[in-house]
């Protein structure tokens, strides 16, 4: 969907940065430090990420003075990265939310065992493959692909470029494909990143009713084969939730988490971000999840109700044990 590029000096323009380099190189991609290629640009805004920043292949990079020395490739100098980078997104987004879809192209699909329900929206640029059945009420945006035999049900919303793969169950009023939480601040006020990436069910994926599974930022947020979410189940951006895992409901998981394979995560469950669970765990109902899980197992971590002093002391005996 998005097909924009820009030379590297009008992108230095734009932003109003300091550009050390070839301002004629064509950037058609914003990528991370790892995934970034010939042709894509990158940024960085934390330290920790500075190792990421010596290896990385990108044209170019959005940095501060004090990764200077740490970066082999062009690069453009400015004041916040992370703030540049939400102003590139906006840029690299083009006319998103500037035009609205009139023509539905739901009539379009009448062959190979398709049904379309009433009052249901279909974009262009959309494979539907046979056997699929979409009930009323639904959206499907510009260039979503939907796998074979797989069933909608009414009033679910599949924005701008998500990949449904082959015999997967969407329950009612789910959305796939809305941007997750991404803003970066610019001392006064907040800059919206706009969500670049997609959304890819794999095959054999359940949905539950009212769930949210937000796109990536950049990339693919994913859900692997077989996997099964309960209803009103949140994924953020960028997760990744391995094969057969099952996810209880009203669990919300932040983004750029990665479930492994065959895991069992009770419902009202919540998960921080950019951490990592390994495969075969089992999380019970009503867990706080705030660090990676490294060992399978089965994991609790809700408390009874105490008066609050007593809470504490009993937190912090529950964390100590934990660590250990």
């Amino acid at each position: 969907m998005f097909k924009e590029s820009f030379k590297l000096s009008e992108i230095s323009d734009f932003l109003g940065g300091q550009l050390s380099g070839d301002g004629s190189i064509t950037i058609s991609e914003i990528k991370t430090l790892l995934e970034a290629d010939k042709g894509s640009i990158s940024f960085i805004y934390n330290k920790k990420f500075k190792k990421d920043l010596e290896a990385t292949s990108a044209s170019a990079v959005l940095i501060s003075k004090e990764y200077i020395n740490h970066c082999k490739v062009d690069y453009i100098l400015v004041a916040n990265p992370h703030e540049s980078y939400a102003k590139l997104t906006q840029l690299f987004s083009g006319n998103l939310r500037k035009k609205i879809s009139n023509k539905n192209y739901a009539d379009s699909y009448s062959k190979d065992g398709i049904e379309i329900g009433k009052n249901v929206f279909v974009g262009k640029n959309v494979i539907i493959e046979k056997g699929t059945k979409i009930n009323s009420g639904s959206f499907i945006g510009d260039d979503v692909f939907i796998g074979e035999e797989t069933y909608i049900h009414p009033n679910v919303c599949l924005y701008h470029s998500v990949r449904i793969g082959k015999k997967n169950i969407i329950h009612a009023n789910s959305v796939i494909g809305s941007d997750g939480l991404g803003f970066a601040n610019n001392e006064d006020s907040w800059e919206k990143i706009e969500h670049l990436g997609s959304v890819e069910l794999k095959d054999n994926v359940e949905v539950g009713a009212s769930c949210t599974i937000d796109r990536a930022s950049l990339g693919a947020t994913i859900l692997n084969n077989g996997v099964k979410l309960d209803n009103q189940v949140h994924i953020a951006h960028n997760c990744n939730i391995g094969k057969n895992t099952i996810i209880g409901a009203k669990t919300a998981i932040a983004g750029s988490t990665v479930i492994g394979e065959e895991c069992l995560i009770g419902g009202g469950c919540g998960i921080v971000d950019n951490i990592k669970i390994e495969k075969g765990v089992r999380i019970n109902p009503m867990t706080f999840i705030t660090k990676s899980i490294k060992k399978p197992g089965i994991y609790s971590g809700g408390s009874v109700v105490l008066e609050h002093s007593k809470w504490l002391k009993h937190i912090t005996i529950q964390k100590k044990q934990f660590d250990d």
